[in-house]
């Protein structure tokens, strides 16, 4: 049997009351050079039925049942099941556009990129699809220096996995994602396979429904963020080693990027279930990093007042916004998800 052109891989855990809109945004299109692995990660509620509904209807829907592990080691065991010459992670809670394959096939067709990356959108509710009435523009993303991720990253698009085709053998048997990371991990993968990748197209239209739940990863605790990030940066450095791309604008981007991790960072703190004076020192400790102290000493690009007041070492100021913002959050969500 032809493997498929795509693999689309879900993780799904206690989803059900978003999974049939989701899995309808695909099934609404053409899917007949496609694979859906739908991966069950454990889920207390309905979704694994739901699941089953959609693998008894459909011929390419595959369902895999597994104990509870984690999206990052769900979405592994995707990559070591999927069989499709490109592979595509889709979020369980999404919507996609309706021309998104078909968009998707035509630059396979046409260019055969290492990456596809589109824009994307959010909702709320009801997404509302933008039409496309003439040809969408899609644009040629230089790497031969390995700056792709820096101008993706300023775009709004190198962080997720769900904006992404990726050709399977840029990922091989090296690229996977860290499954002791519970926030931010999508971005490491994504900077890996960018940074393996001759050529990327990047389709300027948004082509994906991000829903906006309130409960999302960015509105939880994460224990150790700080520490996984800097494992996660060293890693880097050491993909970047072996893979002989370890010039000075990359180096220094590496850098950058974790200094560019102090909003989540504070904002991680001030979630933190211990002491205001134990909030107040871990967050001084992070800011004598090397990375970030390279970073904020390096960048005139990091010139908000979180920086400056990050640069000062003024760490009780930065909690305070933190806290302001994360209020002004909470009260503008209802507001939101009634405009939009």
């Amino acid at each position: 049997m032809k493997n498929p052109l795509l693999s689309i891989i879900i993780p799904v855990y206690n989803v059900e009351k978003y999974l049939q809109a989701s899995l309808d945004s695909i099934f609404v299109q053409d899917t007949g050079d496609c694979e859906i692995l739908l991966i069950n990660d454990g889920s207390k509620d309905g979704s694994l039925s739901v699941l089953r509904e959609y693998e008894k209807k459909y011929r390419n829907v595959r369902v895999i049942d597994k104990v509870n592990e984690g999206v990052s080691a769900t979405r592994n065991c995707g990559l070591d099941e999927c069989r499709g010459e490109y592979l595509y992670f889709m979020d369980a809670d999404d919507i996609l556009h309706p021309q998104l394959l078909s968009l998707l096939r035509k630059e396979i067709v046409e260019t055969y990129p290492d990456i596809i990356v589109w824009d994307f959108t959010t909702f709320y509710t009801n997404p509302k699809f933008v039409p496309i009435l003439s040809e969408v523009k899609v644009e040629d993303v230089q790497n031969g220096h390995k700056e792709a991720f820096n101008y993706l990253m300023a775009n709004s698009s190198a962080v997720s996995l769900w904006n992404k085709a990726i050709l399977r053998s840029c990922v091989g048997e090296i690229i996977r994602l860290d499954p002791t990371m519970t926030y931010g991990e999508d971005m490491f993968f994504s900077w890996k396979v960018i940074l393996m990748a001759d050529s990327i197209r990047y389709i300027r239209f948004p082509l994906y429904y991000y829903r906006q739940s309130g409960s999302g990863a960015t509105n939880r605790f994460h224990p150790d963020l700080y520490e996984h990030y800097r494992k996660a940066f060293d890693d880097i450095c050491l993909f970047v080693e072996q893979q002989g791309g370890a010039n000075v604008n990359v180096l220094t981007s590496i850098d950058y990027h974790f200094a560019c991790r102090i909003p989540a960072l504070t904002s991680m703190e001030i979630r933190a279930p211990y002491s205001r004076e134990k909030q107040i020192a871990h967050l001084q400790h992070i800011l004598q990093d090397e990375y970030i102290c390279r970073g904020l000493s390096s960048s005139s690009q990091l010139n908000g007042k979180l920086f400056t007041l990050a640069r000062n070492n003024e760490v009780s100021e930065m909690l305070k916004i933190a806290r302001i913002d994360a209020v002004k959050s909470k009260l503008l969500y209802p507001l939101k998800k009634i405009l939009k």
